[in-house]
C-alpha cells in the first residue's frame, strides 16, 4: 500500500529490529504509527515513525526524538508509557515505541453517547486530565493538543497520549494544533502557556457533556493528520495552518455550554471559564479540580486527585 507520502509498510515487515507490523493504524503529515508485535516483550506495542517522505527531515526526526525522550522521562498513570526509541529496520529512522492501549478513545465514547456523557463520568475525566497536564507542567512541558482523540478511556482510566506537538512555555506558529480544539493563543499564533492546555481540557470536557464542539470547523479549516480512526490506541499526528482567519475562536466566544446541555451552575461557569478568550481569565488546574469534584456527584468520601 502507497499514496504520494510513500508506501505502508506491509503486515509481517519489521519496522524496527524485533517489532513486526500487525497493522498499520494512521498516517498524519510526518508521521506513520503502526501496531506492532515486539518480540522482546511477547506483546503488542504502538510503533511511530517518519513517514518515507520525511525521511530526509532533521525536524521530523528531532521532533519524534524529543516526544519520545519527554515520554521516557514521566511516569503518571494518566500518560501514555513509553518503552524506548530505535533505530528502523531498513530507514534507519527514529522510532518510538509505546504501551498498546485497549481502550477507547473518547471521541468514540462521544459518538457512542451523542447527547453527552454523564455528568460523574466527565468529572473524573477532568479529574484525570488536570491531574495529567498538571504533572506534564511541573516537567517543564505543555501538552498543547488536549483533545477527545487524544484520550483514551481504559478500566475506568483516562490516559493523555500524543505529545508530538507538546513543548515548553513561549511564542507558538498560528495554528498549531487541531483545528477546533485550538486556543485562540494558538490559532493567532501568539504565546501559550498553562493556560493553553486549561482551554483544552476545558474544549475537552465541553464535547464530553454536549457532544458539540464549540467552534465548528468550516470549509477553510485544515484537520490534516487527525483522521478519525477509532483504533485500539487512537494515536495521531498533529495538524497546523498558517492563516488566523480561519479559526472563529481567534475572534469570537464561545458559546456558554449550558445553552447546549442543563448542567449545575456552578459546573457549566467552571467549563465556560476554561474557554475564556484570554488566558489570564481561565481558572488554574487546582481551581478547576477542586470545582469538578465538588459539584460532578463524585462521592466526597472517593481518593482525592490532586494536580
Amino acid at each position: 500500500m502507497s499514496d504520494d507520502q510513500g508506501p505502508i509498510l506491509q503486515v509481517g515487515a519489521e519496522v524496527a529490529p524485533g517489532y513486526k507490523v500487525i497493522a498499520h493504524i494512521s498516517r498524519g503529515k510526518r508521521l506513520d504509527v503502526y501496531d506492532v508485535w515486539s518480540v522482546d516483550r511477547a506483546c503488542r506495542c504502538v510503533a511511530k515513525t517518519i513517514t518515507p517522505d520525511r525521511l530526509g527531515e532533521t525536524r521530523a526526526r528531532d521532533k519524534l526524538c524529543t516526544e519520545g525522550e519527554l515520554l521516557l522521562g514521566l511516569t503518571h498513570p494518566n500518560i501514555v508509557r513509553a518503552y524506548e526509541i530505535v533505530t528502523g529496520a531498513e530507514t534507519g529512522a527514529p522510532v518510538l515505541i509505546l504501551e498498546t492501549l485497549t481502550g477507547r478513545t473518547l471521541t468514540h465514547l462521544i459518538d457512542e453517547f451523542s447527547e453527552g456523557l454523564e455528568i460523574e463520568d466527565v468529572g473524573w475525566l477532568g479529574l484525570h486530565l488536570c491531574s495529567a497536564v498538571a504533572y506534564l507542567h511541573r516537567h517543564d512541558h505543555l501538552h498543547l493538543d488536549v483533545k477527545p482523540d487524544n484520550v483514551i478511556s481504559e478500566s475506568g482510566r483516562a490516559k493523555l497520549i500524543d505529545l508530538s506537538i507538546s513543548g515548553p512555555q513561549g511564542p507558538s506558529a498560528v495554528g498549531a494544533g487541531t483545528y477546533d480544539y485550538l486556543a485562540p493563543e494558538q490559532a493567532r499564533g501568539e504565546q501559550v502557556s498553562a493556560a493553553t492546555d486549561v482551554w483544552g481540557i476545558g474544549i475537552t470536557l465541553y464535547e464530553a457533556l454536549t457532544g458539540t464542539v464549540p467552534f465548528e470547523p468550516d470549509d477553510e479549516g485544515d484537520d490534516e493528520g487527525d483522521d478519525g480512526s477509532e483504533s485500539v490506541t487512537g494515536y495521531t499526528d498533529a495538524s497546523d495552518d498558517n492563516d488566523a482567519s480561519n479559526y472563529p475562536q481567534s475572534t469570537e466566544r464561545a458559546p456558554s455550554v449550558a445553552t447546549r446541555r442543563a448542567l449545575p451552575s456552578r459546573l457549566a461557569a467552571a467549563i465556560d471559564a476554561c474557554l475564556e478568550p484570554y488566558p489570564e481569565a481561565r481558572p488554574s488546574l487546582a481551581s478547576l479540580a477542586r470545582t469538578l469534584r465538588e459539584t460532578s456527584g463524585i462521592d466526597p468520601r472517593e481518593p482525592s486527585i490532586e494536580p
